[in-house]
């Protein structure tokens, strides 16, 4: 079935029914094939056609010419589709202070930049339902890496392929023929995985902004072809002792290879590394170490990272795996370009069962390294406009139950330091927090997690259905998601010892 649009508006909403069979839907303006997506349809037959809310696709630049929607869907689908100069919104009860997107699927974090006091967050992103599919870019924006406000779909798929992860840098060097200001993003286009691209391959392309990152538009052709299987994830930097810039990229199973480049088009491999259990979206740079110096560190989906030396050309490490995550919620952590610390945002693999949404963003942490007795390890604190943004509203020292219930809704972190290690038990607005010393495990609800039989400084924020725990000031990490959010507006504190209690509230 098909349906003629005269475009007067800037967005097309498109009615969107979650977690139903899909089916290719695609739109056209003349001759041309302007968007195609597997979209998620209702075929019960009634009076009305029901669905969950409306995606929006930019339509502002065919304005005044017919569009046409066509797809084996039922003419009560196309019949819901209609215009608007504005993206819809919904009344979702979303977290505070982690990022989540106003309604569809959400993944990898991409491209975060930062440039003249806003940090630009993209993340691979599925408007269309709360499933995986459809791989777009998303956009949000921030002053403060608390409070995010979406805009508009940056990335669209197109006839070459879908738009997987990559990373963004601003381009300091003038290059490419742009301003010294653009922003330029490198970008997976996954041929193959969609059926406008049938037939393609995984390849590596460029996107540019000249307008502070509010619209991208992509280079034609691609600046490194298929090379094996699902090769991708590009992340780029500039080496100044090499003068040159580099790129790792993931290319199969636990293989990686590093690329170099003096002009961002022509990209010869320097080196291809094999790094246990290493698996997609990597990240290689220069961490500080607390007291002085800096060390490399290469970076792997899961939180795996890998001490070692790079000199432009090639990473040489002792091989030993590090894990910086204690739970497998967080995953594709990315860092950002255009800032002196090291700040890292990871996708959250949240469930948020009943909700118009799926998934989220963990909540920035600056990245350091600690020399241990174990040696160098990595440590996630929080980032100096996090620390501002708390406002104390309890303080103790010394034993027994503390007890606080909350004014007004908003983040909560309970800090506990004990003067000996030692247990406590938290009741976090509903949910139950056990931490027992003697075997070193810590249960928040259901889950229970190993961390550290001398475990202590503790940091447990609550934002919503998202629990984010530290211990050891950031050594140790892990997340949490609560079945439903918080009950209650209540915080009981009991430790088996002398400790401190800060509650803050995070605004």
């Amino acid at each position: 079935m098909e349906k003629q649009i005269l475009i007067t508006k800037k967005y097309l909403l498109i009615p969107v029914c979650v977690e139903k069979d899909v089916r290719p839907v695609s739109f056209s303006c003349g001759s041309e094939k302007v968007y195609e997506f597997n979209i998620p349809v209702n075929e019960e037959k009634a009076a009305h056609y029901a669905f969950h809310y409306f995606a929006s696709i930019p339509v502002e630049k065919y304005k005044g010419k017919k569009m046409t929607v066509e797809g084996e869907v039922p003419g009560a689908f196309l019949d819901e589709i209609c215009l608007s100069d504005s993206m819809p919104e919904t009344a979702e009860n979303h977290p505070m202070i982690h990022f989540t997107t106003n309604t569809g699927w959400t993944n990898d974090p991409n491209g975060m930049i930062y440039q003249n006091g806003v940090y630009h967050l993209f993340f691979q992103y599925n408007p269309f339902d709360t499933k995986w599919e459809n791989m777009c870019w998303g956009h949000a924006v921030s002053t403060d890496l608390l409070h995010w406000e979406q805009k508009e779909t940056a990335l669209y798929p197109d006839q070459e392929g879908t738009m997987y992860s990559g990373s963004g840098i601003i381009n300091e060097k003038g290059l490419l023929g742009l301003p010294t200001d653009a922003q330029i993003y490198f970008y997976t286009c996954a041929g193959g995985r969609s059926g406008w691209s049938r037939g393609r391959k995984f390849t590596q392309k460029i996107a540019y902004s000249t307008d502070g990152g509010r619209t991208l538009q992509k280079l034609e052709g691609c600046i490194i072809k298929h090379i094996v299987e699902e090769n991708r994830d590009p992340k780029v930097y500039w080496h100044e002792e090499s003068k040159a810039y580099y790129m790792v990229l993931y290319l199969d199973k636990n293989d990686f290879g590093i690329f170099r480049s003096k002009d961002l088009k022509n990209w010869k491999k320097s080196q291809t590394i094999t790094l246990e259990k290493g698996f997609e979206c990597p990240d290689l740079r220069k961490i500080p170490v607390e007291g002085g110096g800096e060390k490399w560190v290469f970076w792997s989906a899961d939180g795996y990272y890998y001490l070692g030396d790079f000199d432009g050309y090639e990473f040489k490490t002792d091989g030993i795996r590090h894990e910086a995550y204690k739970t497998s919620i967080p995953y594709a952590a990315q860092t950002f370009w255009g800032i002196e610390d090291v700040i890292t945002i990871p996708w959250l693999r949240t469930e948020n069962k009943g909700k118009l949404y799926r998934s989220g963003m963990g909540l920035p942490r600056k990245m350091t390294l600690s020399e241990t007795k174990n040696g160098l390890r990595l440590r996630l604190s929080h980032v100096d406009e996090f620390l501002k943004a708390r406002v104390n509203v309890h303080s103790s020292n010394g034993e027994g139950k503390v007890f606080h219930m909350m004014q007004k809704e908003s983040a909560l972190e309970v800090c506990i330091h004990m003067e000996d290690t030692g247990d406590f038990s938290l009741n976090l607005c509903g949910t139950v927090i056990i931490y027992t010393a003697s075997c070193g495990k810590l249960s928040v609800g259901s889950d229970t997690v190993e961390l550290d039989r001398s475990a202590n400084d503790f940091s447990i924020l609550a934002d919503r259905d998202i629990i984010e725990v530290t211990a050891q000031n950031g050594l140790i990490y892990a997340v949490f998601e609560t079945e439903k959010g918080k009950k209650n507006g209540t915080v009981t504190v009991e430790t088996s010892g002398k400790a401190e209690v800060d509650i803050y509230r995070v605004e």
